[in-house]
């Protein structure tokens, strides 16, 4: 029609289930991947999913995981309303569990009733720098462990460890924000993610968060062998081996996000540099007392552990961008 479109006819029964009709504004976008997406224009305001949760459940915690289950489905409203009044230590455990998901925020309570709303704007938080984020904060957990070990600051080790809460609350928003991209195929353009790469931040935001879990572990056992002392020359090859294992992550990450096949050769080589300097500590310090051999030895296998999924990390470019032959 007038040389520069063409007509469009649309579904008789989407014309009715979004209440199209003559005047009605309609939104058409081209992903750049061969589709079109036609949609009406809606008042974000009035179009909030919501959900309601009954109160009392069996046990507290079946309903504090079906709370993290609404919001992990992008529900935007998450009603608990009670049969009864809620018991003082339920409520408490329901509030501290809304309170550690990240944008979910309590907007109304009474005795019976606790409603709360996700008040962030889905299209200004862009998966990359959540999954950064994760990644930039699990490595200073292992990091500052290990200057803790040398530097003999357990404070700073107490300090790692409490940021694993922050690693995982991170990663509950990033699982909510790939699947509500999923579902919302505007969202996804906005991203510039296809199904493929909502499925690969959500296990490289999985092998993360575990990288994080490793973290906690190096910090558990640096914590005990500061309660007994190991020699200087064992705690600075660990300090050397942590910035070995640091630069294993930045690059499997790097790799990902910038969606770069090459350097690979780069991460295999800093896992063998990584794996030598820690032969060099078992085959050094067995001559210590036995809760130094359990300690340096979970250390050691924590290490591997963070160095495995970097690799997996790094893998996931395969898949995603194959090669062009």
């Amino acid at each position: 029609m007038g040389g520069g479109t063409n007509l469009v006819s649309l579904p008789k029964d989407w014309v009715n289930r979004n209440k199209v009709c003559k005047g009605t504004i309609l939104s058409v976008e081209d992903d750049k991947n061969e589709t079109l997406l036609i949609s009406p224009f809606t008042d974000e305001k009035q179009n909030l999913r919501e959900t309601v949760l009954s109160y009392p459940d069996e046990y507290v915690e079946n309903l504090v995981n079906r709370i993290t289950g609404a919001y992990l489905l992008g529900y935007d409203v998450i009603k608990i309303v009670g049969k009864q009044r809620m018991k003082f230590e339920e409520r408490d455990k329901i509030k501290k569990s809304i309170t550690q998901l990240v944008g979910l925020e309590i907007l109304e309570e009474d005795a019976q009733t606790i409603t709360a709303q996700f008040l962030l704007q889905s299209t200004a938080i862009y998966p990359e720098k959540i999954l950064r984020r994760m990644h930039v904060i699990s490595r200073e957990m292992y990091k500052d462990a290990l200057t803790a070990l040398t530097e003999n600051d357990e404070h700073l080790v107490k300090v790692a460890f409490d940021r694993d809460d922050e690693v995982d609350r991170l990663y509950f928003l990033l699982v909510r924000l790939v699947r509500s991209s999923m579902l919302d195929m505007k969202l996804a353009n906005k991203f510039q993610l296809t199904p493929i790469n909502c499925l690969d931040y959500r296990v490289a935001a999985n092998l993360i968060e575990s990288i994080g879990d490793a973290a906690v572990e190096i910090s558990v056992n640096v914590m005990s062998i500061m309660k007994v002392g190991l020699n200087n020359e064992i705690c600075k090859i660990l300090g050397n081996a942590s910035i070995v294992l640091e630069k294993i992550q930045d690059l499997a990450v790097n790799r990902f996000l910038t969606k770069n096949m090459k350097g690979g050769h780069e991460v295999i080589t800093e896992c063998k540099e990584l794996s030598r300097k820690l032969q060099t500590i078992e085959d050094s310090f067995f001559n210590e007392s036995p809760q130094i051999v359990r300690s340096v030895l979970g250390t050691i296998e924590a290490f591997h552990k963070v160095s495995r999924l970097s690799m997996d990390i790094a893998d996931l470019t395969f898949p995603i961008y194959p090669i062009n032959r």
